[in-house]
């Protein structure tokens, strides 16, 4: 399966973020794995909504879809990217 990388400018491949979660630890990786990391939360909490409104759990699901997901977060990807972009230059409080 071919991914959508070739349509993604080759530099965020290579721009490094660093992350700190509230207990203070640091995680630092591309942009590109970021948004790849946030178009699977996406996936799962789509899966989950669409789960919830047939009355079923994540537990009692059957995860046979894996290349559906993968195609989800390969299409996702660079738009998940620019919205990233934004965000980080346009930050927002949040209370």
């Amino acid at each position: 399966m071919k991914s959508n990388v070739d349509n993604i400018d080759r530099d965020l491949l290579d721009t490094m973020e660093t992350l700190t979660t509230p207990k203070g630890d640091e995680h630092t990786m591309s942009l590109y794995e970021m948004a790849r990391w946030c178009c699977l939360i996406e996936a799962v909490q789509v899966i989950d909504k669409f789960g919830s409104q047939k009355g079923i759990t994540l537990d009692d699901m059957k995860w046979e879809k894996p290349i559906a997901i993968q195609k989800y977060i390969d299409e996702r990807t660079p738009s998940m990217i620019d919205e990233m972009e934004y965000e980080m230059a346009n930050p927002t409080l949040t209370i």
